[in-house]
């Protein structure tokens, strides 16, 4: 008697599968910028930079690059026809990421940025500017980011040292 499935051609219709499930789930990002621009705090200003991987799946931003935000952080996006709009809420002081991250550059040239709490950014779809606002824990303006973002190619990245 001879079954309609032999164990090796189920084997090969569940590598298959599992293949392409895999594919599918694949967390891939879509969108790269670069965005370079100036960062405004109490009369003082800085050059910034920010480098964004964006993954539509999910709606999720991975900052590759920055001084103005951390680094390896993965922010919520919400996408709507002219913006994309991001919310990063800091830490609450006394942890390890907020200390070591208030200590560096951004304390020593603005001391107000001591007391920052949130940064809330948008990037208009349409010409690619960013504008962001650095909030205290009461919701009031320490200062202000503007910035210009392109379009980079993943294919033209340079590759990692290690």
């Amino acid at each position: 008697m001879h079954t309609p499935f032999t164990l090796r051609g189920l084997a090969t219709a569940l590598l298959v599968w599992g293949a392409c499930v895999g594919a599918a789930s694949a967390a891939e990002y879509n969108l790269y910028l670069k965005c370079e621009g100036q960062l405004t705090a109490a009369g003082k200003s800085r050059a910034s930079q920010l480098e964004l991987a964006l993954r539509d799946s999910n709606n999720m931003a991975l900052i590759q690059r920055s001084n103005v935000l951390p680094v390896g952080e993965r922010l919520h996006y919400t996408p709507t026809p002219v913006a994309y709009t991001m919310l990063y809420k800091l830490r609450q002081p006394g942890t390890h990421v907020y200390q070591d991250w208030l200590r560096g550059q951004w304390v020593i040239w603005q001391p107000n940025l001591k007391r920052l709490a949130t940064i809330r950014l948008s990037i208009d779809r349409q010409d690619g500017s960013l504008e962001g606002q650095l909030l205290d824990f009461n919701d009031e303006l320490l200062g202000t980011v503007r910035m210009d973002c392109d379009v980079v190619d993943p294919d033209e990245l340079p590759p990692p040292k290690f």
